[in-house]
């Protein structure tokens, strides 16, 4: 049977039922983004298998993970004392921070929803969006991605999917991915400047000083392109070559076309930004981790939430493995000498935001794949 529009359909993760009017939508759409010239996205070019066993992203991985290793001799940490402080944790507090962890992901799937309509895939639209529960389980697969391999290959895959789900623009949909990133991190500077003035002042270690200047030049260029490219439209488009321009269209509506609703979109960001923070929150309460009130141990919390997920903005490693955990035990240690008790708070820290969502993410994508296949052979 051959697919709507002669699109290239990922075999594991192929489309839901769906009416008959929706199928032609979906054909018209395919249809469109070829007259466009926008180019195909193949299931080869996203293969996590081949992704996941390619030697630029095991090398990099080997490479961390022995650096990372041999930080661990030198700072003398113990393997038996640091799993001790691990089983001394508070189990209700570690839960209460897996919770407030995955209630991020609603939000975030609510934040892509209001930018995907701000670029016109609402309910009335001739493509019309998927339910919340299914763009949920597309972030979170996404998610997934991300976290087994490098360069941040889950954001393209996430328009990938969804391009197969409701046949959108890919382009389109990977502008709101791009969109949602200047977001996040225009947002996460803001609040990791607050962070550092309550918590560090001028004690800021020289690396994660060098890493927050990057990060904001990388949020002003990303700014400045913004302005250039909706200021000279016209003049840009042109230099495009003629086979690319549909492509350069989608990607220009879906990045520019996202930039509305903010006072929906930025508290909805801030909201996100504090999940993370409120998981580290509860694992270094349940810990001990850090002296003094809770209006310290919530800034230092906010600094460290915030400086991993800086780190992981790296695209060395998938999830920033051996990158994230040797930043957290530096960072860690500017509010504690407790070596053994930081590294059992980022072991902690890491199997809540990362093991989990290998997990469940393995899960969920084996799930969904094996959702759609039965569903197109009962078509066949």
């Amino acid at each position: 049977m051959q697919n709507p529009g002669n699109m290239p359909f990922d075999d594991s993760l192929l489309p839901p039922a769906v009416p008959h009017r929706e199928t032609k939508d979906i054909a018209v759409s395919a249809a469109q983004a070829q007259a466009t010239g926008e180019p195909e996205i193949t299931r080869a070019q996203l293969s996590l298998g081949k992704r996941l066993l390619n030697w630029r992203t095991l090398v990099p991985l080997v490479i961390v993970l022995g650096l990372l290793a041999y930080s661990a001799q030198k700072l003398q940490i113990n393997p038996g004392q640091t799993w001790a402080a691990m089983r001394s944790a508070n189990v209700a507090l570690l839960l209460a921070a897996l919770l407030i962890y995955y209630c991020s992901f609603a939000v975030r799937t609510l934040r892509w929803r209001l930018l995907l309509e701000n670029v016109g895939y609402t309910k009335t639209s001739q493509t019309p969006l998927p339910s919340f529960g299914r763009l949920l389980e597309i972030l979170y697969i996404s998610w997934f991605a991300n976290a087994i391999v490098p360069a941040k290959l889950g954001d393209l895959y996430r328009a990938y999917l969804l391009h197969q789900e409701a046949g959108v623009s890919a382009t389109r949909t990977f502008g709101t991915v791009l969109a949602e990133r200047l977001l996040d991190l225009s947002v996460l500077l803001v609040l990791f400047f607050l962070a550092i003035i309550i918590s560090l002042r001028e004690t800021l270690p020289s690396f994660l000083r060098t890493g927050l200047y990057v990060t904001l030049a990388i949020v002003v260029l990303g700014i400045i392109v913004l302005v250039l490219l909706r200021s000279f439209y016209a003049q840009f488009r042109r230099l495009v070559p003629q086979r690319l321009q549909g492509y350069y269209d989608h990607l220009h509506h879906g990045t520019l076309g996202s930039f509305k609703r903010l006072p929906l979109l930025v508290p909805l960001t801030v909201v996100v930004w504090l999940c993370e923070a409120g998981r580290f929150f509860c694992v270094a309460l349940s810990l001990n981790l850090i002296g003094g009130g809770l209006l310290q141990v919530g800034a230092a919390s906010l600094f460290i939430a915030l400086g991993e997920a800086l780190l992981t903005a790296v695209p060395l490693t998938g999830g920033g493995i051996g990158l994230v955990e040797g930043g957290m035990i530096v960072m860690i240690t500017l509010f504690t000498p407790a070596h053994n008790l930081a590294a059992a708070a980022v072991l902690l820290d890491r199997t809540i935001s990362l093991l989990t969502v290998m997990v469940f993410g393995l899960i969920v994508f084996l799930i969904a794949s094996g959702r759609q296949a039965t569903r197109w052979q009962a078509k066949a």
